[in-house]
């Protein structure tokens, strides 16, 4: 659920100023530059050069390959355009109100924390590595490619058994479609949250939303715990919608040079070394009800540790939730534009966020 402490990383030279605004699309007849694993990468990642890519254990710099149970989000951020990661997503669904966690549960199949996570066409088997599957490469009616990737992931313990469908197009570089689904003799699952995990890396403080930005400082001015904070909820009247009709809610951080901080000195843990970002979550015209919400919670410390953060408490998890059904979309996406620039004003009247998650 939690990324635990990482070392900044660098994976591939990029191109590019970043993705059109979320919604908006561009006929292009040029042949995309694919990251793809096992064709021009020996590490389990995919993704477009030059925009967002995303990957799986063991795609970390560590020897261990960082923490399992997660998709890495990386963005080309840092100087010379050379890319980092910027967060994690964990799967989290939740049958019969039981909850589980992608990261934080021990496999079942190697006795290891963190669930496993696999591309479709390959075998979870204990001891081996996960095998390097390029995903497909399909051309859409306009012009625009899309790479497709499929994601199977071992069975939580409160019963769910669900599989990620991961597509990013060619003229969205900046962000990923992430559709959910429900492997056959799955528990009955209620929600699958979906949840960017570690804002404290970028120090996010900020909450775009409809009209209005939440300030963690503001919502937790009194929390200095070394836990979680509370959830806050905001509901779908409270969520910005594009031109185009789509949901869109996004974190920032409140810091002008993110990477002048080095949050543990003399070392890189937890360091931000980039140029700031949008991170933001999307639901497309026509894929989400009536009960969609953001939810967003807080540190104090950094994970697995007593370190105030520094500037105070940011926002940690953040994530788009809806009752499950199959099929299920949710857009992710991180650039360096700003929430203006994606037509988050930040301008309008303030309402209290309800509390306590579903």
């Amino acid at each position: 659920m939690f990324a635990q402490l990482i070392v900044s990383q660098a994976l591939w030279i990029a191109v590019g100023l970043g993705a059109p605004a979320p919604g908006r699309t561009a006929e292009t007849g040029a042949p995309a530059d694919w990251v793809r694993a096992g064709l021009n990468t020996d590490r389990p990642f995919w993704g477009l050069r030059g925009g967002l890519n995303f990957g799986i254990h063991p795609g970390g710099k560590r020897p261990s390959g960082g923490p399992r149970g997660l998709i890495r989000i990386t963005s080309p951020i840092l100087p010379g355009g050379q890319h980092d990661l910027v967060n994690f997503i964990a799967v989290e669904p939740v049958v019969r109100g039981r909850r589980g966690f992608s990261e934080l549960e021990m496999s079942r199949l190697d006795g290891v924390a963190g669930k496993r996570i696999w591309p479709a066409s390959a075998t979870a088997e204990p001891g081996k590595s996960v095998a390097l599957e390029p995903g497909k490469v399909t051309r859409l009616p306009t012009g625009v490619e899309q790479l497709v990737t499929t994601l199977r992931i071992e069975r939580f313990d409160n019963g769910a058994h669900v599989y990620i469908v991961v597509a990013q197009r060619s003229d969205s570089p900046d962000e990923i479609e992430l559709t959910v689904h429900a492997e056959p003799g799955s528990g009955p699952v209620e929600y699958c949250f979906l949840t960017a995990t570690m804002g404290n890396k970028a120090r996010t403080r900020r909450l775009w939303l409809a009209g209005e930005v939440a300030d963690s400082l503001k919502l937790y001015p009194d929390y200095t715990g070394d836990g979680f904070a509370p959830h806050r909820l905001y509901l779908l009247d409270r969520l910005h919608r594009t031109a185009q009709g789509d949901v869109l809610v996004a974190v920032t951080t409140d810091e002008a040079n993110p990477a002048a901080v080095f949050p543990f000195p003399g070392t890189r843990l937890w360091y931000y070394g980039g140029e700031k970002a949008t991170q933001y979550w999307r639901k497309p015209q026509g894929t989400f009800r009536d009960d969609l919400h953001a939810a967003v919670n807080a540190r104090y410390t950094y994970w697995q540790s007593r370190q105030p953060i520094p500037g105070g408490v940011a926002f940690e998890n953040f994530e788009l939730r809806e009752r499950f059904h199959e099929g299920q979309r949710f857009v992710f996406g991180v650039t360096r534009r700003t929430p203006e620039q994606l037509g988050l004003t930040g301008k309008g009247p303030k309402a209290k966020p309800r509390e306590n998650a579903p």
